[in-house]
Order: structure tokens, then sequence, then C-alpha cells
């Protein structure tokens, strides 16, 4: 018993002698030496916003999600029901509407 108990203390120190060895994360510890609160560029807060204000009516800032375009309704189709089923019965392959191979579970 002893000798388990010598042997998990050592192996433990040895564990916590190679782990302070290596740095964790970031090896520079120097805080951020910028300054808050002061500008890095000549630009006033005016500049800035003129010019925000000539994208936006150029069209050149867009905000939320460009790719989402709206709903745009799909046109109201002058065929009846009927119409319809004769078109894909003349299908070639297509015997009814749907897939047939593709049946819900049924259990």
């Amino acid at each position: 018993m002893k000798t388990i108990a010598t042997s998990l203390i050592i192996s433990f120190a040895l564990i916590g002698a190679a782990q302070a060895g290596t740095p964790r994360g970031d090896t520079d510890n120097v805080p951020f030496q910028g300054t808050y609160g002061q500008a890095d560029s000549s630009t006033s807060r005016a500049q800035v916003q003129a010019e925000l204000q000539q994208a936006k009516t150029e069209g050149l800032v867009a905000f939320g999600d460009v790719d989402n375009t709206p709903f745009a309704a799909q046109a109201d189709s002058t065929l009846t029901r009927a119409q319809v089923a004769d078109e894909v019965a003349k299908t070639p392959g297509a015997t009814a509407f749907g897939d047939l191979n593709n049946v819900p579970f049924q259990g």
C-alpha cells in the first residue's frame, strides 16, 4: 500500500513539474499598452458620420442579412387540378403525384 501511495505522489509531482515548465496561452504577459479613449487617426467624428451618411445614400451600406431576399408569392395558376393531373400523366416515367416509392412510415 505504501508503494502505491508513494508512486502516486511521485507521479503527481512529476506531472506538476512538467506542467510548470510549459507556458499556457499567451507567453507575453505584458498588458495592452495602448491608451483608451484616444483617437488613432486624424479623422474627426463628424467626418466619419458624414462619410457614413454618404455611403448610406449611395447604397453602399447594408444592414441585416444581405442574402435574405424578401418573400415573393408565386403567380396564380390558371390551370385546374384536372389539367395539372393530365400534364403529370403525360410526363414520361410519372404515374401519379409524388414518388410512389416514398411511402411514409405506417407502423
